[in-house]
């Protein structure tokens, strides 16, 4: 680092009290590793609505819809089509030259890329669906397989037919035969290349597990990222194997009733409450399952079309309550060109969209007839509950006691639904509720808002550095600010793969780990930073991901961190390939190390991220990695501004579009997974200051957001310069002790 720029670090805050946290528990099965579908996927599906006539213009109709009625600004973005776009004959499927299905011409007149291009062109993003097996056509006709000598009769097994919904006459794949792969392969890559974003493989039983390996196995070699949907009604003794190899999995039959008066009971209602109820078992037996990377679907969401779905408003809401409680894919199957202004309103509450996206599947803790309490705990400590009458007839009151919730004493309540503030609530809360109402609540425990108010923790943990600018003693800035946690800089390469303080100091045995043992005692705790803008940086002196992994996991192990900050800049900064490796360690030490809280820190812009902090969230996103907390460093912005606060606020509005736009988070996860890392008094610019009203400025904005971090650099520096003063131990401006720490320290998340 230079002298004063030594850049912030910024910590896994413990997420915001109106935000979303995210998942901080271990699941029994390893998800999907192929970087997709961190959160649940959220869009619109053809087959409710559309059913068996899907057409070009059809789709691109409510492609339109979701972008003009502002719903994929909340983030359903996904434009699915479902069946019934192939052609077929009398033997099933017509298939092109190399087996594969054709699609009907009469429906998707410019094929199926003119259409994925449309949707793209909106800003959305395109999914298709297939089914397991080749088709009898393709063995008929003996067609090549793409790119290989092989043919079709090489790999069919014509004693078995699979199950398919539209054509049939579908024959099982041998997957021992050479060839089978390849046929698979080549289909995903034609997938790739019409731009396909999602692809749902139907029809799955235990028996196509060689098929689901051999999906999985192909999307990820397809050269795009493939969101992997697997459907229906998937039997649970196979989750874990669901779950390693694809991103959701449909946990039950259609939810659709098929009681309309179309065709095969096509048209209103598409649904009624039995099938949608039926889902509240389905939902407690898999919630084990659920976690990111993969996920629990429940079926579409039928909410768009009012009372004409099928459904009471009532209904609906809880229909919305129990798809966000388990954290299930939110994939609408209405129809978006007649949206509903009730069920809109219900679609665009950004606070029940973030019970879903907050990578939590609750769990049930009441089931007594009708009345029914599910339950979730978040990273912030605090929990979300949901009071539900599953009945149709009759009011029920529905109750349920904190300590069943997990916690005693007292709770402060917040209606998720209206987003009123009901108070305090000692012991039990109960809800009387009509026939299939919700009460969806999210409760802070007061003890520990009490502790959080009295001890800033993860969200502001000041920057101190140990190995120069003659640092305070902790313990003593404990006392005089009322700080608990502290991020302490910085950890670098002894030259090897191999962490150090400074890259000199060992990790253990020294006063750096005096000084953290001081901190514990007193009641406190730590976030390390490893980084900085100078020293040799591991994610350059260690070779691959897994090594720097290693690396980063002895700093974890030497102090049991519960978070872990990367300060990243200079070389490690501006190199692609060290970027990326930074990236896929990470995710190595978030799924070895259940509930660590990761960090990312880098510099800005006064709009924002630059490219290459652009490229760094989307490489993130792209990879999986889940990361907790993006932190910029607002300052350095040159021509000597004295309006550091408003240009702060400012480059935190433009890290957020990013981070929404690259994970598909609501406007509120985004605020909570931002942070801000200022730099008090005098910067390394000429003439630019960051003043305690600024500071103040970055509070206001931190309080009305609740955006994950609000930190600084640094504790060494909060305190007025005496003759001759160092730049690294003191502002440069005039202040009394730690005036900028005491404005950041009222800030609770």
């Amino acid at each position: 680092m230079t002298p004063i720029r030594a850049l912030t670090v910024a910590a896994a805050a413990l997420l915001a009290a109106s935000a979303v946290p995210l998942v901080g528990t271990a699941h029994p099965a390893a998800a999907s590793d192929n970087g997709l579908s961190v959160r649940p996927a959220m869009g619109w599906s053809s087959w409710s609505y559309v059913r068996r006539q899907p057409t070009a213009a059809k789709i691109e109709a409510q492609a339109d819809a979701l972008a003009a009625s502002g719903l994929k600004d909340h983030g359903f973005v996904y434009v699915n089509l479902d069946d019934f776009y192939q052609k077929c004959d009398s033997n099933g499927f017509t298939v092109d030259s190399y087996g594969r299905w054709a699609v009907d011409p009469a429906k998707f007149p410019d094929g199926i890329k003119a259409v994925a291009d449309y949707v793209h062109a909106k800003g959305l993003k395109f999914g298709f669906y297939v089914t397991p097996g080749i088709a009898k056509n393709a063995v008929t006709k003996n067609t090549p397989i793409e790119g290989t000598s092989y043919h079709a009769k090489d790999i069919a097994d014509t004693s078995k037919t699979e199950k398919n919904y539209n054509c049939k006459n579908m024959y099982y794949i041998d997957y021992s035969k050479p060839g089978a792969q390849e046929f698979v392969d080549s289909w995903a890559r034609q997938f790739a290349s019409w731009g396909v974003d999602y692809l749902k493989i139907d029809g799955v039983g235990s028996q196509d597990i060689p098929d689901v390996q051999a999906w999985s196995k192909a999307l990820r070699a397809s050269g795009r990222p493939i969101n992997f949907a697997l459907s229906n009604n998937l039997p649970i003794a196979d989750a874990p194997t669901w779950k390693s190899l694809a991103n959701s999995w449909r946990t039950q039959g259609d939810v659709e009733c098929y009681c309309g008066p179309g065709d095969n009971g096509s048209g209103y209602p598409l649904t009624d409450w039995s099938h949608v109820s039926a889902r509240f078992n389905t939902a407690a037996n898999w919630q084990q399952y659920a976690g990111p990377g993969g996920w629990n679907d429940l079926d579409s969401l039928e909410i768009g079309n009012g009372d004409q779905v099928g459904l009471t408003a009532d209904q609906r809401r809880s229909h919305f309550t129990l798809w966000a409680m388990a954290a299930a894919p939110l994939l609408l199957g209405t129809d978006l060109t007649h949206l509903d202004t009730v069920d809109k309103a219900m679609l665009t509450n950004d606070r029940l969209i973030g019970v879903d996206q907050d990578g939590v599947a609750a769990k049930r803790i009441v089931n007594s007839g009708v009345k029914q309490v599910w339950s979730k705990k978040e990273a912030d400590g605090q929990y979300v509950v949901a009071l539900f009458n599953t009945g149709t007839s009759g009011n029920a009151t529905v109750s349920v006691d904190w300590s069943q919730v997990g916690f005693s004493g007292s709770g402060d309540v917040t209606d998720l639904w209206s987003g009123s503030h009901k108070g305090t609530v000692a012991g039990t809360y109960s809800a009387t509720l009509r026939p299939g109402e919700t009460r969806l609540i999210r409760v802070k425990p007061v003890n520990s808002l009490t502790a959080a108010a009295a001890s800033p923790g993860f969200a502001v943990a000041p920057y101190e550095y140990l190995g120069w600018g003659s640092p305070q003693n902790p313990t003593s800035v404990m006392s005089a600010t009322g700080v608990k946690w502290f991020t302490l800089a910085f950890v670098l390469s002894d030259g090897t793969c191999n962490p150090k303080w400074d890259g000199s100091r060992a990790l253990t045995g020294g006063d750096d780990q005096s000084k953290i043992n001081a901190i514990r005692a007193a009641g406190g705790d730590v976030i390390v930073s490893v980084g900085g803008w100078s020293g040799n940086k591991l994610g350059e002196k260690c070779s691959s991901a897994s090594a720097l992994a290693g690396a980063y996991q002895k700093v974890v192990n030497a102090y049991r961190l519960k978070a872990l900050d990367i300060d990243i800049e200079n070389t490690e900064w501006s190199n692609a390939t060290v970027r990326q490796r930074v990236v896929d360690a990470l995710k190595t030490v978030k799924a070895d190390n259940p509930g660590l809280k990761t960090v990312i820190t880098f510099g800005t812009t006064s709009s924002g991220p630059d490219s290459t902090g652009v490229d760094m969230i989307k490489r993130a996103a792209n990879s999986g990695l889940a990361n907790d907390v993006w932190c910029i460093m607002p300052f350095d912005f040159g021509g000597g501004s004295t309006t550091m606060g408003s240009l702060t606020t400012k480059a935190m509005e433009g890290l957020k579009a990013q981070v929404k736009s690259a994970y598909g988070y609501s406007d509120t996860t985004a605020y909570a997974h931002i942070g801000l890392s200022s730099m008090n008094g005098r910067t390394d610019d000429s003439g630019e200051r960051v003043r305690v009203a600024d500071f103040k400025t970055m509070l206001a904005y931190a309080q009305q957001h609740h955006i994950g971090r609000l930190t600084y650099w640094s504790v060494n520096r909060d305190r007025a310069c005496g003759s001759g003063g160092d730049g690294d131990a003191c502002s440069g401006v005039s202040q009394q002790p730690y005036d900028y720490l005491k404005v950041f320290a009222q800030y609770t998340g």
